[in-house]
């Protein structure tokens, strides 16, 4: 016969497994929010304004069925790089902040687009999963 006791140590223990669980699918969740692309309709950008975190690559898919050039509004070297070709743009930035940008269509009788990324720190104010504190192989880390 079962005691109190082990019923509160069994709800106890089922209770930090879900926790854990319910942690690992939010920091999941979140690292998924924090990367991302941007996607240009002929009317608008989804999302409008994307959270990212410093050092990751943010794609600009461009699904207007024009050709587009991206301006950032920040002139500062060093905020970020931005690579266009034709069929790719995507950009890195390395300073946390919000960076506007404009889409500007080759028809001008097409409004501009407005939109930003928006570089923040990690939420959680761990390590940063771009270095390795362990050992490299390969471009692997294998120790964190």
């Amino acid at each position: 016969m079962r005691t109190m006791g082990s019923y509160l140590v069994t709800l106890s223990t089922v209770g930090v497994m879900a926790l854990g669980t319910l942690s690992a699918s939010v920091a999941r969740a979140a690292e998924e929010a924090i990367v991302g692309e941007v996607i240009i309709d002929s009317t608008a950008l989804s999302p409008a304004v994307l959270l990212t975190a410093p050092e990751r690559r943010v794609v600009f898919v461009n699904r207007s069925g024009r050709s587009v050039h991206l301006q950032f509004m920040m002139h500062n070297r060093g905020q970020h790089d931005l690579v266009q070709v034709p069929e790719s743009i995507w950009a890195v930035f390395h300073r946390v902040g919000r960076h506007a940008y404009e889409v500007h269509f080759d028809n001008h009788a097409m409004s501009d687009l407005h939109g930003a990324v928006e570089v923040v720190g990690d939420p959680y104010g761990g390590p940063d999963p771009l270095v390795c504190s362990g050992i490299t192989v390969q471009g692997a880390c294998l120790e964190r």
